[in-house]
């Protein structure tokens, strides 16, 4: 028996989308990369994944009511990844990407 989980299914919400495509080719691969981490391993260390707090997500159902936030990189130019678990079991929708402060301020939970 593994003690592994299979790897998460990605759904992509139109926001993530608009935002993945408004990066620079450098930045579209840091994110591709931290989505490949978030897919094997929510929990994976480098992702440092938390809660973002003052939301609450579109699939209450299925993850319960939260939205985190994933680091694609650190330092000048932080990249952040916002998403949630579902819409369905064992799947994460990414709703948004970009630069820390821009993703996290524009980033609009939509009930």
């Amino acid at each position: 028996m593994s003690k592994t989980a299979p790897p998460f299914e990605l759904y992509f919400e139109n926001e993530y989308i608009n935002a993945f495509d408004g990066l620079s080719p450098s930045d579209q691969k840091r994110v591709e990369r931290a989505i490949q981490l978030l897919a094997q391993n929510p929990r994976y260390p480098s992702l440092h994944v938390h809660k973002y707090k003052g939301t609450t997500g579109k699939y209450p159902n299925v993850g319960g009511d939260s939205i985190f936030i994933a680091y694609a990189s650190q330092g000048k130019g932080a990249l952040r990844i916002i998403f949630e678990f579902g819409p369905a079991p064992g799947q994460i929708a990414l709703h948004t990407c970009g630069p820390h402060d821009k993703a996290e301020r524009n980033f609009k939970p939509k009930k």
